[in-house]
């Protein structure tokens, strides 16, 4: 766990081009706020389930993360003029204001805190719209230590490294630019929200085929999921619209 030394942030060297494990570089330990002073990443964690928050919050904290716990959207939205720095991991569904409606509100309110969307119903469709929206990842609970980390790293790469996040744009777009056509088209699909079904017959394919070429895509890009290929395609520009 990260301790309270006062550490400066480095940007992060863009990597070679070629294929490899998809890699985000780590958050920085601590930054500087508006008037000079060093604090550690926030991460604001909006989740109306107790047990699941607290779980979540704990991990953060052992991540070496300062988290701030809403219950609800509306508790996060009633702050929002006046946020901490930082993240904000989002939970999807919620009873009051869901977390597209909240994604949506803070961009009305000039809120351009990175978003991390997480959800315990996977849902190609709403992942999409999420990403369309604005959110930098999304996560499927329940998740791995490795992967909200890897999603964290990168909302405050955007949001404390400008010059490193574009690095890590155009090293998406160059991992796109180097996939044979296929590939390329069968991202491209999915990133527009077609299924395995969908693609398969618009490429005239077989859907083994597809599965055989898409677990391919999957290892040319350096990714294990659905939610991270997408993560990588937006990056690169791809599937911006629901067109």
């Amino acid at each position: 766990m990260p301790d309270d030394r006062r550490i400066a942030w480095r940007p992060h060297p863009r990597a070679p081009a070629g294929r490899r494990r998809d890699r985000i570089p780590v958050h920085p330990d601590a930054a500087a706020d508006g008037a000079g002073a060093v604090t550690r990443p926030v991460v604001h964690l909006v989740d109306d389930e107790d047990p699941v928050r607290r779980s979540i919050q704990l991990m953060l904290k052992v991540m070496g993360y300062d988290v701030l716990a809403y219950d609800s959207g509306t508790a996060l939205l009633a702050g929002a003029d006046a946020l901490k720095p930082g993240c904000i991991l989002l939970d999807l569904r919620m009873p009051d204001v869901d977390g597209l409606e909240v994604q949506r509100r803070l961009r009305r309110a000039a809120v351009d805190s990175p978003i991390v969307m997480m959800s315990g119903h996977g849902d190609l469709a709403v992942a999409l719209q999420a990403m369309r929206d604005g959110a930098i990842a999304f996560l499927e609970k329940p998740f791995a230590k490795s992967a909200l980390k890897q999603a964290l790293d990168l909302a405050f790469l955007k949001l404390l490294d400008p010059a490193g996040y574009r690095a890590y744009l155009e090293e998406a777009s160059d991992k796109v630019a180097v996939l044979d056509p296929a590939a390329r088209a069968i991202l491209g699909h999915i990133a527009r929200g077609a299924s395995n079904d969908g693609v398969a017959a618009m490429l005239g394919l077989s859907p083994p085929a597809i599965d055989v070429a898409r677990a391919r895509l999957f290892s040319d890009l350096g990714v294990d999921s659905v939610t991270d290929a997408l993560r990588v395609a937006f990056a690169a520009g791809l599937g911006l619209s629901s067109e």
